[in-house]
């Protein structure tokens, strides 16, 4: 997934999105201080279940995910942060890339992205960043479950 695969995919959704350009590069929501508030940036994360891999994408308010209580509200007996260089084979997707949008992973939604007008998440480009509502990212997304 690139820049111009997530105009497309907005486009042809018709999800109302902005993609901002910046001069210096987003590897992970400490990068966007500065930049976008750290409560408003919404990192997504792939995960590694007995069910397959995951998207969650959570709120940069968020201090930590409990991993734990979230494998028991998915029922899983395996749930953990996918391994880097695996994904980055079978899917050609970076740590610090994953795209808010367009990825084609069932998606862990954080409500607490609710509370902003806008989120600011990745697009695959690291000079490029996504502007969306919580509202739009849902609707992008094959959301399976929204933790609190």
């Amino acid at each position: 997934m690139n820049v111009a695969n997530i105009r497309k995919l907005l486009t042809d959704n018709g999800i109302d999105a902005e993609i901002i350009e910046h001069d210096r590069p987003i590897h992970s929501k400490n990068d966007a201080a500065g930049i976008f508030k750290i409560e408003e940036t919404a990192p997504t994360l792939i995960l590694d279940t007995d069910k397959g891999f995951l998207a969650l994408i959570i709120s940069g308010a968020r201090e930590r995910v409990d991993f734990k209580q979230l494998k028991k509200s998915m029922n899983c007996k395996k749930l953990q942060l996918a391994n880097q260089a695996e994904i980055a084979e079978k899917f050609n997707i970076t740590a610090g890339q994953v795209p808010l949008i367009g990825h084609n992973f069932p998606c862990i939604l954080d409500e607490k992205l609710f509370q902003f007008p806008f989120v600011y998440g990745g697009t695959g480009d690291l000079y490029h960043t996504l502007k969306i509502s919580p509202q739009q990212l849902e609707r992008a997304n094959d959301v399976i479950l929204k933790i609190e």
